[in-house]
């Protein structure tokens, strides 16, 4: 089984029956794109202690109290509530910066099914410079821009999360894409139609 195939098989799980997004189930699958991360290398060590720290604060969060937080967005309406939503450490801004960058590992995902011949370097550059590069200042963008050179070659990585060939690898991918997607949407629809979706550098 492919890391895609294993992460698909609990996206189902991060809805309730009335289609609201759970904090442990939506977490729980946030986590388990971490292993294909590893497959990027060393490089993206920095994409991936973000989405770590992140989810990890959300989880904590949640575990002060399970029944509370059962659903993801009640965390972030809570905050907002007390007015505690608006610093680096909120649980708001550890959700918006999950979703980015979570956006920003499924956008080069779909650049490689798309555009078989580009080359992985070229896709990791170009695909950061059109998604998280916006929000990042000069020592963030330069650091990025550094660690990208130190990622492996588009087969080596489509073998690694495939386990088997290609054409299967690709298979998963997409459907992973296909279902994972629509929550990160739902995630921005959110944070954004209440005004927290927020523009600063970092």
């Amino acid at each position: 089984m492919s890391l895609f195939q294993a992460a698909s098989q609990k996206l189902p799980g991060a809805k309730n029956l009335e289609g609201q997004l759970l904090t442990d189930g939506f977490l729980d699958v946030c986590s388990l794109v971490l292993p294909v991360i590893d497959q990027f290398g060393s490089g993206f060590a920095l994409v991936k202690n973000d989405i770590s720290h992140n989810i990890e604060r959300l989880r904590t969060r949640y575990l002060t109290s399970p029944v509370q937080f059962e659903l993801l967005f009640s965390i972030i309406d809570e905050e907002v509530g007390r007015n505690d939503h608006d610093h680096g450490k909120s649980c708001t801004k550890g959700l918006l910066w999950l979703k980015r960058a979570l956006e920003f590992m499924l956008a080069i995902m779909k650049r490689l099914l798309v555009e078989p011949g580009a080359t992985m370097s070229d896709v990791v550059y170009e695909t950061y410079h059109a998604t998280l590069h916006r929000w990042h200042g000069f020592i963030a963008s330069s650091a990025f821009n550094v660690a990208f050179h130190f990622i492996p070659s588009r087969a080596a990585f489509l073998e690694k999360v495939a386990g088997k060939d290609d054409p299967e690898a690709q298979a998963a991918m997409a459907s992973f894409i296909a279902d994972f997607s629509p929550l990160l949407a739902e995630v921005h629809a959110f944070l954004d139609g209440r005004g927290l979706d927020d523009p600063a550098k970092v």
